[in-house]
């Protein structure tokens, strides 16, 4: 742990660009501190002097080269410590008891735009790679495994973490991105033969891409990464409820592909939705597909997913306790990023309390990312209306969503006094609506809030989990009055891509993974009964 803390202050320290060897001890600094983190005593990097009296530019390129750390480990992986929170926790209800709205009694948006193109048709396209081979099944069939020293926060805390159905269920498990997972490096030429984005922009010194090495996912996750046939593909699975963590292994997921094979995962963890109020997505990697959308000759992608029995169950934590997820399956038509868009599978409102519940949970990423709550972006606000995505959602796939984006990606819908939609579009602005006036703040559990060296640019250091917060204020009565959140993705508004997007700058030979299409999600009205759990082992 020590020299992980005097490698990261040389690198903080160093504002030319830093060198691969600072970056491979970095990297393994991070496997030591995740295996034992009370080796970290009461360390804090932070605390040291001479960083906190570094001036705001060099600040924000020091947060800059973390992000690089966080970029080979987790923030290109999807949307992809200790402590504890009071919280209520009820059992789940119907959604028609907690204020979804039946879809015939509500108005009509409107017709869905189309969403926008995923491919210019001048940009010659690679074809669908040959399909896999079947893998193995079984305890030990992903490969080497890390079962003897797992990373710290594969534990069973969870604090305040959000109940997304009455039932246990899987709600998504398409496949994210292909092949761009356990690269022997990041460089230009490794990333662009890979399928990968690749940027370096204006306030940084080094790129921002969208390959993971080996070290990182080996650091973070159960399992090994593998570059055979190629390198592994991203998929988040998303469930309704929580996951005890200490139950999290690659055997737990059998898939079963669109070609008929069946293969286990090479590696299974919680990154990015690591924080103790989130938990219900588990990230794999592996050999899932290829890049070819559906209908294409030779498309591959996951066709089916069974939780199955590895002689170490995965388990939940439900309204009743805990609860095996053994005999859990899920089917999709055409899941693939290559098909479609990442999109939401979930929204809640909550009141906002008095304090946030369930913030971090891993001290190195609390450094670099939190706080990013309500309290810390905005001083508080009344409501939080969280969505739930299948996928990360982030401008281009590899820049960061900061909080102030919300007028480009997002609106939300509520019911005016005469039955009509008020669509709340704007910010810092007031609308009337049944029960009272509403106000949207912002976007929130992303990153830190701007200032002190901190600025919302291409840079901006963010969790890229499946949870994006909607921070308003207004009126309890009002409140009940929202009916949807909308993504549209056109026109006006800019779409979101998960981690296997085009980046700014796009390698012109590369298919990259689809736009999220337009999207309106019903809004669960959690503000009286939060439909919470926490679990304090």
């Amino acid at each position: 742990m020590y020299r992980f803390l005097q490698d990261l202050k040389v690198l903080l320290r160093n504002r030319s660009q830093a060198s691969s060897m600072h970056k491979f001890l970095l990297l393994e600094g991070l496997t030591e501190w995740t295996r034992h983190p009370d080796s970290a005593g009461s360390i804090d990097a932070r605390s040291d002097g001479e960083v906190l009296k570094r001036g705001n530019a060099d600040r924000h390129r020091d947060r800059f080269r973390v992000r690089l750390l966080i970029a080979l480990l987790a923030a290109t992986l999807f949307a992809l410590g200790c402590g504890s929170n009071a919280t209520d926790e009820r059992s789940v209800k119907d959604r028609s008891d907690v204020g979804v709205p039946d879809a015939n009694d509500q108005p009509d948006p409107g017709s869905a735009p189309e969403s926008r193109a995923a491919e210019d048709e001048a940009t010659e396209e690679v074809a669908a790679d040959t399909p896999l081979p079947s893998s193995p099944v079984g305890l030990g069939a992903a490969g080497p495994d890390a079962d003897d020293s797992p990373p710290a926060f594969l534990d069973d805390r969870i604090i305040a973490a959000d109940l997304w159905g009455p039932e246990l269920a899987i709600l998504s498990a398409g496949m994210g991105f292909d092949g761009v997972i356990g690269l022997p490096d990041t460089d230009l030429e490794t990333v662009r033969a890979a399928g990968g984005s690749y940027y370096l922009p204006e306030c940084a010194d080094a790129p921002i891409v969208s390959g993971a090495t080996a070290v990182g996912i080996n650091a973070l996750y159960r399992g090994t990464a593998d570059d055979s046939p190629d390198y592994d593909d991203g998929l988040p699975v998303v469930f309704t409820w929580p996951v005890l963590g200490s139950t999290v292994h690659p055997e737990d997921f059998l898939f079963t592909l669109s070609n008929g094979d069946q293969v286990v995962p090479n590696s299974a963890g919680l990154v990015p939705n690591w924080e103790l109020n989130e938990r219900n997505t588990v990230v794999v990697f592996g050999d899932f597909g290829n890049r070819g959308a559906p209908g294409e000759v030779g498309a591959v992608y996951p066709a089916k997913l069974e939780i199955v029995d590895d002689g170490t169950p995965l388990r939940f934590l439900g309204p009743d306790g805990e609860e095996s997820g053994v005999g859990l399956t899920w089917e999709g038509e055409g899941a693939t990023g290559y098909g479609t868009g990442p999109q939401l599978v979930g929204a809640k409102l909550n009141h906002v309390g008095d304090a946030p519940a369930g913030e971090g949970g891993a001290p190195f990423f609390e450094q670099v990312q939190l706080p990013n709550d309500e309290f810390a972006l905005y001083g508080g606000g009344d409501f939080r209306l969280r969505m739930l995505t299948s996928g990360g959602f982030t401008p281009t796939g590899i820049t960061g969503l900061t909080p102030d984006a919300y007028e480009r990606h997002f609106r939300v819908h509520a019911t005016a006094e005469d039955g009509s939609t008020v669509l709340l579009s704007e910010v810092d602005v007031d609308y009337e609506v049944a029960g009272g006036r509403l106000r949207v703040l912002g976007l929130a559990d992303l990153g830190q809030p701007l200032g002190d060296g901190v600025v919302y640019d291409d840079c901006y250091v963010e969790d890229v989990d499946n949870q994006i917060d909607i921070i308003l204020q207004g009126d309890d009565a009002a409140a009940r009055s929202i009916t949807h959140v909308e993504v549209p993705s056109s026109g006006d508004y800019l779409p979101l891509y998960n981690p296997g997007g085009p980046g700014p700058e796009p390698f012109p030979e590369v298919r990259y993974s689809e736009p999220s299409p337009y999207d309106l999600e019903p809004v669960v009205i959690a503000l009286d009964d939060p439909l919470r759990v926490s679990n304090t082992p």
